[in-house]
């Protein structure tokens, strides 16, 4: 038994690495943590802290899911978070806000590959691969005041099951953002991150999960008493082949062979909310947002949607 799930995980793997575009499609090496002793050399000084570059997201060509970055940016930080055992190392890759203390997105390929049976670990930490200065104290608690906002996931932690290490990383404080919790977190966009399982494919999802603007009255805190901004809204633009099983990569598939759809949230309780009710399209939000998701496929159709499509409640 234990042969036969090793040869199935191996062949769930493959097909994903196939899917999601393999480790990139510039055949760029898994990179060492920024700033850490593994890649900082034998002369490197214990004393001194650090040295952090800035990691530029658009060399990954091969990644369906990356909206375009703004590497001209003071203010915003590119990351992309590998781990052992993922097709490709890949996990999810985010664009932080220094000056706001909140993520603005986070990109990430959503396939069977990445699911098993690991619980929800809550293994709060700092981002290892970002100066632990410029992010909010959030491990040990969440923002101030309580009740209200709450440690909103971009990528869910039920949407890494596969490992405690892929688990882990989803705990990150810079895969969160302030989101109302009555009847939001907890509510509709639970929902909806529930409902992407319905929708993946052997072809493999891909999910752009981000916040837009500064809501108009509430502030709030981390556990520190330092401000991080409460986004005014949430929004998720997902993309797939419309088969789901061409076997091909999207970048290859015209646009007739490809389906998208966006979601829009204001940030506030929704009693009784489904997703399907704030579908959209990736254009729409691409307007509203003044971001161009889906860079790396040219072909996918984002003017248009059809529910009928998608399967969300």
């Amino acid at each position: 038994m234990k042969t036969k799930t090793i040869a199935w995980m191996t062949g769930c793997l493959a097909a994903c690495m196939v899917a999601c575009g393999g480790d990139d499609s510039n055949g760029i090496e898994i990179p060492k943590i920024p700033g850490s002793g593994s890649d900082s050399g034998s002369d490197s000084d214990p004393d001194q802290p650090p040295v952090f570059e800035r990691y530029d997201l658009s060399v990954h060509t091969g990644w369906a899911e990356l909206p375009t970055v703004d590497n001209d940016s003071e203010d915003l930080y590119y990351m992309a978070h590998f781990c052992s055992g993922l097709p490709g190392g890949r996990n999810y890759s985010i664009c932080y806000s220094e000056g706001n203390r909140i993520t603005y997105w986070s990109a990430f390929p959503l396939h069977e590959c990445y699911k098993g049976d690991q619980s929800r670990s809550d293994a709060w930490a700092y981002d290892p691969d970002l100066p632990q200065s410029i992010q909010p104290n959030l491990v040990k608690g969440s923002y101030k005041p309580q009740p209200g906002y709450s440690k909103g996931h971009l990528l869910a932690s039920s949407d890494r099951t596969v490992s405690y290490a892929a688990n882990a990383q989803t705990f990150y404080v810079t895969n969160v953002a302030p989101q109302w919790q009555n009847s939001f977190n907890s509510g509709v966009w639970s929902s909806l991150e529930s409902d992407c399982w319905n929708n993946i494919c052997a072809d493999t999802l891909y999910v752009v999960s981000g916040v837009w603007g500064v809501h108009a009255e509430d502030r709030v805190t981390d556990q520190s008493g330092v401000s991080c901004t409460v986004p005014s809204h949430f929004y998720r633009v997902l993309l797939r082949s419309k088969s789901g099983d061409t076997g091909k990569k999207v970048q290859e598939l015209s646009s007739d062979d490809l389906q998208c759809v966006g979601f829009w949230f204001e940030n506030r309780a929704y009693p009784n909310g489904k997703p399907s009710e704030n579908m959209t399209t990736v254009a729409d939000i691409e307007e509203k947002t003044g971001m161009t998701f889906f860079v790396h496929v040219p072909d996918a159709p984002k003017e248009t949607f059809d529910k009928t499509e998608w399967k969300f409640r």
